[in-house]
């Protein structure tokens, strides 16, 4: 049986909060999706808290294979879904987030990539904080090489989109920003955010974005960018993005 949606998710030692973002999904007020969670060869308890669950929607698989991007695209040649929904093992799906992101792409057929605005908390902010992105196509293309603009585990996009692009080739770090500049190469290929806080998105200190590292593969893609694309925006976020290097390093 087809479904519309395919929710995917990959987990790595992610025991402390994978049951919070699995029972977040399978809470969703839309329901014709299915659940595809891919572990990565993990040495706590994460597999054994994915096969706890037997709901239906979920198609659990493993893999040895310790690197994001193969095992996104695992996880997607899984499905014929039209839509795939990403999700992060440490986050928490707002209960109408695939409900409004399906009625917004059914609506818009010209838009392949959809995020949305989201609420970070943690033990580690003093407070819950609310992060509103750029929402239309023109403003996330003008901003995309300066700044964040699509947040990944809130984004919904149109699979075949993503296959007919080469699907994920990032590398251990900033997957998904690999993936937004290679998609930004086709101008017919439009972007969006709802308003709308669909995620709340957990900080903690097991996180890997905000490192260095990060910002050094930021940089790199951008450059590669700025060459590919003949484009003097890219180059300037270069620029922007070594200055952030050099300050971190500062600290």
């Amino acid at each position: 049986m087809s479904h519309k949606v395919a929710v995917l998710l990959c987990a790595y030692n992610a025991e402390k909060y994978l049951a919070e973002a699995i029972e977040s999904i399978l809470a969703q007020s839309f329901k014709d999706f299915e659940f595809i969670i891919v572990e990565n060869g993990s040495t706590d308890k994460t597999w054994e808290i994915i096969q706890s669950y037997k709901d239906g929607r979920i198609k659990s698989f493993q893999t040895p294979i310790k690197q994001l991007s193969f095992n996104l695209n695992f996880g997607m040649i899984q499905t014929d879904a039209e839509y795939i929904a990403r999700m992060d093992s440490d986050d928490i799906a707002r209960p109408s987030r695939l409900q409004k992101q399906v009625e917004f792409l059914s609506a818009n057929p010209d838009v392949c990539v959809l995020g949305s605005a989201f609420e970070k908390f943690g033990d580690s902010l003093g407070q819950h904080k609310i992060v509103l992105m750029p929402q239309t196509n023109e403003k996330i293309r003008k901003k995309i090489a300066f700044r964040f603009c699509l947040c990944h585990p809130t984004v919904m996009f149109r699979r075949q989109t993503i296959v007919d692009a080469g699907g994920y080739q990032g590398g251990r770090y900033c997957q998904d920003v690999d993936l937004w500049l290679r998609l930004s190469r086709d101008r017919e290929i439009k972007f969006a955010n709802l308003s709308d806080v669909l995620l709340d998105y957990r900080i903690h200190i097991a996180q890997a974005k905000g490192s260095r590292e990060s910002f050094v593969m930021n940089s790199i893609q951008l450059l590669r960018e700025a060459m590919i694309q003949k484009s003097f925006r890219f180059f300037a976020g270069f620029i922007l993005s070594l200055f952030k290097i050099l300050l971190k390093a500062e600290k």
